[in-house]
């Protein structure tokens, strides 16, 4: 693998960019909120056309990495602040509070609204938020447990498990096949749909085979043959922010 370095300014200065010369048809520029850049180029691309791609790109590829930086800071959800950032599904979304008569939660495609009564009580703020988020968490993931274990695991006669929310910092879920119980990671609300499936299965398939196994891997595979993908995009897009 080469890496080609592109200055993108005085803020963001150097940048090195991983190049990936695979059997594919077109060009692929990934920023990562890791703030690692990757070009998939196809295999006879020469380097001299890759410089003046990246030189084109160049704005847009500082563009990107000064988002990223900016959002980064309140991305743990423990101090929540109007107009911070955070991520949803997938998505950057921007946190803003409103005076209320009572205490709910909206969102619209790019926003979460904070509807709170004491728009100063950053307590309040918090209160109203997490328990927002774990609500929504608990309802996405329960969907989407009920849905796999229709779908893959019942006809093994095995009994659906409980589904549990928790914080935890370096697992995005665990299984206690003895106990029939999931628990899974209130931070995995932040990652796209793709990726809570993967953790889901990958969860549900530990009440077959409670070790990593070979029959294990086989298993996920035939069940969701891209679950590397979703567990690479997972560990880079997001596990930054835990």
């Amino acid at each position: 693998m080469k890496e080609f370095e592109l200055y993108l300014g005085p803020i963001n200065g150097i940048v090195k960019v991983k190049i990936l010369r695979k059997k594919i048809k077109n060009v692929h520029l990934k920023v990562f909120r890791s703030l690692e850049v990757a070009l998939s180029v196809p295999e006879a691309v020469p380097d001299e056309w890759i410089q003046s791609f990246l030189s084109e790109r160049q704005k847009w590829i500082d563009d990107q990495i000064t988002k990223y930086k900016k959002t980064s800071g309140y991305n743990n959800l423990l101090d929540i602040k109007n107009g911070a950032s955070t991520q949803y599904l997938g998505k950057d979304m921007r946190i803003y509070k409103e005076a209320s008569l009572s205490n709910y939660v909206e969102l619209d495609e790019k926003r979460i609204y904070l509807f709170v009564t004491e728009w100063n009580d950053d307590e309040l703020v918090q209160k109203v938020f997490n328990k927002w988020w774990r609500q929504t968490a608990k309802e996405i993931y329960q969907s989407e447990v009920d849905s796999y274990y229709d779908k893959v695991i019942r006809k093994y006669n095995v009994d659906k498990p409980t589904v549990t929310i928790k914080k935890m910092k370096t697992l995005w879920g665990s299984c206690s096949p003895q106990k029939c119980k999931i628990t899974l990671n209130e931070y995995l609300l932040k990652a796209n749909i793709r990726c809570i499936q993967y953790v889901v299965l990958h969860e549900l398939t530990h009440l077959l085979y409670p070790n990593h196994s070979s029959d294990f891997y086989t298993f996920m595979t035939i069940h969701m043959p891209d679950w590397e993908e979703r567990k690479k995009q997972l560990d880079t897009e997001v596990v930054q922010y835990l």
